[in-house]
């Protein structure tokens, strides 16, 4: 057994820990939010306040992370079963707040970061066509399911990187192996079962059991003139962001 396999065991074992001193903790906490609540779904809070979330620090970075710690705990168990096989994974995307997310989002409005090598504010006028273009991989501020603490990008965010001979292994191994985990590719490639929405994400993997709960939630409760105000928004109302929201894989086979 490597070092890194103990490393992971030792970590799994102190979450448990952790989960079962909190338990107390969590039923008359104000910080804690219902999985369909509304504040919940748009990311409207701080996971790092949240005693159902864990901390942890990147392998790739100094970058601290959060996750529901059940998650983190299927993570590790994953992530453990994958090194036994000589695959490495590495989380480089986890919790995704509402301000988190809509910094990111007006980044790509104003151009301040590039989408397909141009700065969108000058390539595309149109407001409509700017915001779908956005959302070829980015979901709007109090739309993404990075919020819910339950989805993770794995490695890499670049589809290059799942051309070479590592990413083919990853991914194929995540594609064999995720589920036993409780895990599942939200965005798959384009076909009879998903022919529309946001696009395919190698990297993108979502824990199902929790996940699906709020998904249900969020389409239940789903309202277009209830968008938070970020750049741009205006124009979400007219997508039908709705289709985008539903035409996702829950490895339903």
């Amino acid at each position: 057994m490597t070092t890194l396999f103990y490393i992971i065991s030792l970590k799994i074992f102190l979450l448990f820990q952790i989960m079962a001193e909190n338990l107390h903790r969590v039923v008359e906490n104000p910080k804690i939010l219902a999985l369909d609540d509304a504040r919940y779904i748009a990311g409207k809070f701080d996971p790092a306040q949240n005693p159902e979330f864990i901390s942890f620090n990147s392998d790739s970075s100094n970058k601290l992370m959060h996750l529901r710690t059940e998650v983190y705990i299927a993570y590790l168990k994953m992530a453990q079963a994958a090194e036994a096989d000589s695959v490495k994974l590495t989380i480089v995307s986890a919790t995704r707040n509402f301000d988190y997310q809509k910094e990111l989002w007006e980044n790509k409005w104003i151009g301040k970061t590039a989408v397909d090598g141009k700065k969108l504010h000058l390539h595309i006028k149109d407001p409509q066509a700017r915001a779908l273009k956005i959302m070829e991989y980015s979901a709007p501020p109090g739309f993404s399911r990075h919020h819910w603490g339950t989805d993770i990008d794995i490695n890499s965010t670049e589809s290059e990187y799942f051309e070479t001979p590592e990413g083919k292994k990853v991914y194929q191994w995540l594609f064999n192996n995720a589920n036993k985990f409780g895990f599942c590719q939200t965005y798959t490639a384009f076909g009879e079962k998903r022919s529309s929405g946001f696009h395919e994400e190698r990297w993108h993997w979502s824990y199902l059991p929790t996940a699906k709960i709020i998904w249900e939630a969020q389409l239940r409760n789903f309202d277009e003139s209830k968008i938070f105000k970020f750049k741009g928004y205006q124009a979400i109302r007219s997508l039908h962001l709705i289709e985008f929201i539903r035409s996702v894989n829950n490895c339903i086979q």
